[in-house]
């Protein structure tokens, strides 16, 4: 994400997969029709991926009320316990509940492999915990079914997360569903009360197969790839939409905007933008295209057949990624600066830095958006800007500056909570992007683009923490470095800024 004060009963078509996902039973060969449904989101090259892990299965059903706004739905997680501990209790988060989504997210009935359960709540109905009817063991594998009733607000862009809010044509949904929470190892479950600074979402990978009915007016667009279409004889559509392995499930229900498509290394990218500037959508569509392009090529490829682009009223932060989706605040659209260009960039590297390598965004944020910041660099180096590369470098080390002449530094590793008194930007952006230059000048040009490339290889789909990546660094320069991941990271000892 990137903040405004940083200063830069249904009918369906029939799917060909691209190969059969198959698993061994002992002599047997099954195919597995839930994963084999996936493979319409991803790109063909990329169909395996389907199965390097047993990952969770999100199946939701949704009604959307555009008048409301408000929606209803039912969902069915199947999850295993993939730990050494047992659990008698299963935790989900309820974001909408947070003051700064301003709505409201209500689960209405929930069972437990078909038990009913009763259920506690904790930090302002932000978490729901559903009593197991009896523990499940290491290894074992539950299937939690609730319903649940959503509504947001309208026109609310100014006073809360912009996300989640129905304005300009965008009935953005973010987080709109139990999501389950994370099991931390050694920890337990990850029931955090949220903290408004920063991403709110920490999730883990799952798949998703989604129903959703709304009005036929309304374009759907989503994490995942359309699967089906169905109109209905009363005005309605019901569409369904299925994912590859993915941290949540965006959807926007998007009125009047228009919108231009291209394709980018067998992934279908789109930009959709309001209609009073149909132009704008071919601009920021060149810039996407753009941005996907050098990520390919630098950090390894993206992975899913969609890429969108969506302009929206955000107001009160630039952009904001989701996985497949970006949305990017609708006032860039109209400046005649670099501004647009920097934003959509920073949020497309996100489906590297959040998306594929994912890490806890309310505990150690500079990993992502330090190197989502780094990105914007990388980016202009790329497509032959270097004076702007050179201009966004510098305009890190300005905010730095400031910071420290103000007494404000903080390690990287300081959580977004230990980050007030306006320190979270100049911290986890402009020192986290200036980290990855200290890294890249320490180990040389080789070295870096073996990081960049190793480091999404080895931890797609899962969850890093700091001293993973310098693993990962390490690795590629074979060289140790320590003393600059404790500078920078660990403490706050004053650095040299490259």
């Amino acid at each position: 994400m990137i903040r405004l004060i940083l200063l830069l009963v249904i009918v369906f078509t029939n799917v060909t997969p691209p190969s059969a996902i198959i698993r061994d039973e002992g002599a047997a060969t099954v195919i597995d029709p839930f994963i084999t449904t996936q493979t319409a989101a991803m790109r063909p090259d990329r169909v395996a991926d389907l199965t390097r892990e047993p990952w969770d299965r999100y199946t939701m059903r949704v009604q959307l009320d555009p008048s409301g706004p408000r929606l209803s739905g039912d969902i069915t997680v199947q999850l295993t316990n993939q730990t050494e501990a047992e659990f008698d209790t299963i935790w989900f988060h309820l974001y909408p509940n947070h003051p700064d989504f301003g709505g409201r997210l209500d689960v209405t009935s929930a069972l437990i492999d078909g038990v009913p359960v009763p259920s506690r709540t904790l930090h302002g109905d932000t978490l729901i915990g559903l009593s197991t009817p009896q523990a499940i063991a290491p290894g074992q594998r539950t299937t939690v079914t609730m319903t649940f009733t959503a509504r947001g607000p309208r026109n609310a862009s100014q006073r809360i997360f912009g996300a989640y809010n129905l304005e300009a044509g965008v009935w953005s949904i973010a987080s709109f569903y139990p999501m389950l929470a994370r099991y931390i190892p050694g920890i337990g479950w990850d029931t955090r009360p949220i903290v408004a600074r920063g991403d709110f979402t920490v999730s883990a990978i799952a798949l998703y197969d989604v129903t959703i009915a709304a009005p036929a007016d309304w374009q759907l667009v989503t994490s995942g790839s359309r699967l089906a279409y169905q109109t209905t004889g009363d005005g309605g559509q019901i569409s369904r939409f299925v994912s590859g392995p993915q941290r949540e499930f965006y959807l926007a229900a998007l009125q009047g905007l228009v919108a231009a498509s291209a394709e980018v290394d067998g992934t279908r990218v789109v930009s959709y933008v309001q209609p009073d500037d149909p132009a704008a959508a071919e601009r920021s569509l060149a810039i996407a295209t753009a941005a996907l392009r050098a990520f390919n090529q630098r950090f390894g490829a993206y992975p899913y057949a969609e890429l969108e682009v969506i302009q929206a009223a955000l107001t009160q932060f630039y952009g904001m990624e989701y996985p497949g989706v970006v949305l990017i605040e609708q006032s860039l659209y109209r400046r005649d600066d670099r501004l647009l260009e920097t934003t959509i960039a920073h949020e497309i590297s996100h489906q590297w830095w959040y998306g594929l390598v994912g890490n806890d965004a309310q505990g150690e944020a500079w990993l992502d958006e330090g190197l989502a910041s780094y990105s914007q660099i990388l980016y202009y180096e790329m497509i032959g800007v270097p004076e702007q590369a050179r201009a966004e470098l510098d305009a890190f080390r300005a905010v730095y500056r400031r910071l420290r002449e103000r007494g404000g530094d903080a390690p990287l590793a300081t959580p977004p909570s230990g980050l007030s008194d306006g320190r979270y930007v100049p911290v986890v952006y402009a020192k986290g992007a200036l980290f990855f230059h200290a890294l890249r000048q320490r180990i040389g040009e080789e070295a870096f683009n073996a990081f960049l490339q190793g480091y999404v290889a080895a931890a797609s789909y899962r969850e890093i923490a700091g001293p993973d990546l310098l693993r990962a660094a390490e690795q590629a320069c074979a060289c140790e470095l320590d003393d600059l991941f404790t500078d920078w990271v660990i403490t706050a000892n004053e650095v040299t800024i490259p």
